[in-house]
């Protein structure tokens, strides 16, 4: 991506226009991973701050929009498809929150699977992309720990491990551990307890952290 498209973008973000189509791709063209998640990050701290939410509950489906990414499309269907969920939150406004799903290496036809850049590439722009939803929420079961944690700094600004078999202790760390304060809801994204902020990170360096394999 060269310089000039780059700031051009930059700017559409920081003033909070609405994306279009062909800024949904060049995103994705970009191999600038960390700038994409320094875009992505300031959208979702403008409406979230440090906050995170997690839920250990079944979610309500009739809430949440998801998008299966990592299987045989391409980038552009991936846009084509967060934009037509957007349109329809235009008319609708039924969606709490925008779950991508990654397809699982362990489905029956056993074909391959995003990689976790891709994933969180595919966060990054699907938070900058789809602008009227509140919450981007990243499944532990489908990411992982590891990569669920990094997604929080991609745009993901909510953790859904209710099938994943997770401890309220070990939710509590990982959020802790990237940066934010955890903020424990239902089903319905109802606060059921907000926790302490996370610790500084004087305090963080000064004891060994967890590391998520």
């Amino acid at each position: 991506m060269d310089a000039g498209l780059k700031r051009e973008l930059e700017a559409k973000v920081y003033a909070g226009e609405r994306l279009t189509r062909a800024d949904g791709e060049a995103l994705y063209a970009s191999d600038d991973l960390a700038w994409l998640g320094r875009l992505a990050h300031h959208t979702r701290t403008e409406r979230h701050g440090d906050r995170v939410t997690f839920t250990l509950e079944p979610g309500d489906e009739g809430t949440a929009a998801t998008m299966l990414y990592g299987h045989t499309e391409e980038h552009g269907d991936r846009v084509g498809e967060v934009l037509r969920l957007r349109e329809l939150q235009d008319s609708t406004g039924g969606f709490a929150t925008f779950v991508p799903l990654r397809h699982r290496p362990d489905s029956p036809d056993r074909t391959t699977t995003a990689a976790p850049a891709d994933s969180l590439k595919t966060y990054a722009v699907s938070r900058l992309l789809f602008d009227n939803v509140a919450h981007v929420t990243c499944s532990w079961v489908a990411l992982g720990p590891s990569v669920a944690q990094l997604a929080l700094n991609f745009g993901a600004d909510d953790l859904d491990a209710s099938a994943a078999g997770a401890q309220r202790e070990e939710l509590l760390e990982l959020v802790w551990d990237a940066g934010f304060r955890p903020v424990e809801r239902d089903a319905r994204f109802q606060v059921v307890h907000e926790f302490d902020p996370a610790p500084s990170l004087a305090e963080r360096r000064s004891e060994p952290q967890k590391v998520w394999a």
